[in-house]
């Protein structure tokens, strides 16, 4: 099983997936302020959106 993020801004086509859920919300954070220039959103928030994935 792994985790997995797709940023929902317009025409942005960030998606991360990794078996690490605090990776995940570190890359997130990070997308947020350099891509967007936004205040990074929270874990809770982050977590809300993340999506469980089978890894084959």
């Amino acid at each position: 099983m792994a985790y997995q993020f797709e940023c929902a801004a317009p025409d942005c086509v960030f998606r991360i997936r990794a078996a690490d859920e605090q990776e995940i919300i570190e890359q997130v954070q990070r997308h947020s302020e350099e891509r967007h220039g936004k205040s990074p959103p929270s874990a809770d928030v982050i977590r809300e959106r993340m999506e469980t994935v089978d890894v084959e």
